[in-house]
């Protein structure tokens, strides 16, 4: 990894995600929107999901609530400057590889994929026989002029750092070859297809494909009214309608800000289903007419340490694991709906290791045992940097913690930071011991530590935290060659983050669905990231 940091490793300094900003921080970054596959496993739902209906209108059109305003940019994936695009242009284009709601790749598009390093390639293997709703066939020449099109969209497509000479090879009518440059990880690349650079526009749509898009999904662009819809209806030649169908005739998705009015609009009529904010969540809580889903998101609640005294202490930093009541946080600040968090991924990671989740608790006697022998007089006095702008949540996680831990034996005091200083005062101003705040997660489980503790990384450079250990480890784990190996090195990094206590994982962000039950039939899930493109194969629209 290079000293100013990987180009596809996003400098992380806290970004909160809280009511009204969460859309708008997440999707004015370069962050990576993630597709979720069609396929809905059972079992799986931390919320209440619908019943079955004995009966359903294959042609009723779904309301879907979205706010334009604050998460779209353009219909075309060559253009568009937000990957929450995706929620609405998936099911239109959809994407060369899906990604379930256990975060673990699916066949899309491509049926199948290889990666090499030295050189770095991604082979896509394409799904026979399936043509785009225009009638063109997606072969392999297809793909590859649908990929240089994302390609040309600098704002946030690591295909730009596919080689230039030759970037994309036909290996035969069914496969194409992605050739990268040495430092872009190929396995990050599978995760990234699952967003807008791996959706497919017809080549022969290209040109108006802001305005009149084609792709292969499951869904037709029918209108877009700038700020206010985005219509589509049901794509008869769609390729999944035996082996992976969708059970509804179209979907509306209509303009609701986020925040309070989207529980006003579900409350009306406006929508069928809407994604609702956590402190929402009480206002259609057992109400019988709505409906509720839940997913735990990569983005969490933490306790961040700068490594200078008295944390570069490791029984202080174990005392702060065991003297935080992460519980009540996540009541307090989510409403209960959140995963309490045990390490940096969430259960249904690939790269969670059930085998540390049980190394803290919450034992404010442990926590006092361990202050008491590290060695430092008590009590240990800490600045704790919390973002300012009178932001509830976050000043309600800042005082749980304050408490929990003066309770124990430090004396915090607490120091608000307006968000867009945040960069300047607390990490390269170095003013305050540690950082409480809601991390943004990572879909590609590896940056997630590489970020916080990989040398160069922003994150791990001004907090002291650039651990060579952690560097190595993670720096295979980004540039091996399967999924595998990938998880199997990002555990041994992890078990390396937890065991030395390098990271206070307080309680995982939960993505909330509502709907209307008279309307909405069938399976719903939540989406488990903020850009996540909806499962809707499961949905039905009552009769």
């Amino acid at each position: 990894m290079s000293s100013d940091g990987r180009r596809s490793l996003r400098a992380k300094f806290g970004v909160v995600v809280v009511a009204a900003t969460a859309v708008a921080a997440a999707c004015s970054s370069g962050s990576k929107g993630t597709s979720s596959t069609t396929k809905a496993p059972t079992g799986v739902s931390s919320g209440g999901n619908t019943t079955a209906a004995p009966a359903y209108n294959p042609n009723g059109v779904l309301k879907y609530g979205y706010d334009f305003s604050a998460q779209f940019s353009n219909i075309d994936p060559g253009k568009s400057q937000s990957p929450c695009s995706a929620i609405v242009t998936g099911p239109i284009f959809d994407t060369l590889i899906h990604r379930d709601i256990n975060g673990k790749l699916q066949p899309g598009l491509a049926t199948s994929w290889e990666t090499t390093v030295n050189p770095n390639t991604v082979t896509l293997h394409l799904r026979p026989g399936v043509t785009f709703s225009d009638g063109e066939a997606l072969d392999a020449n297809a793909a590859k002029t649908s990929i240089l099109h994302n390609a040309t969209n600098t704002q946030f497509s690591d295909l730009q750092d596919m080689s230039k000479t030759d970037p994309v090879d036909v290996v035969d009518p069914e496969t194409v070859r992605l050739n990268f440059n040495s430092d872009q990880p190929p396995v990050a690349v599978l995760y990234n297809l699952t967003g807008i650079e791996g959706e497919l526009v017809a080549p022969n749509h290209i040109a108006d494909a802001a305005t009149n898009p084609v792709g292969a999904g499951p869904m037709e662009f029918v209108s877009y009214t700038p700020g206010s819809s985005l219509v589509e209806k049901a794509n008869p030649t769609y390729w999944g309608k035996q082996s992976d169908p969708w059970h509804i005739g179209g979907v509306t998705f209509t303009q609701v800000s986020v925040g309070p009015p989207e529980v006003t609009a579900l409350k009306s009529g406006a929508v069928d289903i809407v994604a609702i904010q956590p402190s929402d969540y009480p206002a259609i809580k057992g109400n019988p007419q709505y409906g509720i889903n839940t997913q735990s998101a990569t983005d969490y609640l933490q306790f961040q340490f700068r490594f200078t005294p008295p944390f570069d202490n490791l029984a202080v930093r174990q005392a702060v694991e065991d003297a935080i009541d992460k519980s009540q946080i996540n009541q307090v600040v989510q409403s209960g709906l959140g995963e309490v968090a045990t390490e940096t991924y969430s259960k249904n990671s690939p790269a969670y290791d059930p085998s540390l989740a049980n190394l803290y608790s919450y034992n404010p006697a442990k926590a006092k045992q361990l202050l008491q022998q590290s060695g430092l007089p008590l009590p240990i006095k800490i600045e704790m940097a919390i973002p300012g702008g009178n932001i509830a949540s976050m000043a309600d996680q800042g005082a749980i913690i304050q408490q929990n831990l003066d309770a124990v034996g430090f004396n915090v005091s607490i120091k608000p930071i307006p968000g867009n200083a945040i960069a300047s005062q607390y990490y390269i101003g170095g003013e305050g011991n540690a950082f409480a705040a809601q991390r943004p997660g990572e879909p590609y489980p590896p940056v997630q530590i590489a970020d916080q503790w990989a040398t160069g990384q922003f994150v791990a450079k001004y907090s002291k935290g650039e651990n060579p250990q952690i560097t190595s480890i993670i720096n295979n784990a980004l540039n091996a060659g399967t999924p595998d190996q990938v998880f199997g090195l990002t555990k041994q990094a992890l078990g390396i983050v937890m065991n030395q206590a390098l990271d206070v994982p307080i309680a995982f962000s939960v993505q909330v669905s509502g709907y209307n039950t008279s309307r909405v039939g069938g399976q719903v899930y939540a989406q488990t990231g903020v850009c996540d493109i909806p499962i809707m194969n499961g949905i039905t629209v009552k009769s």
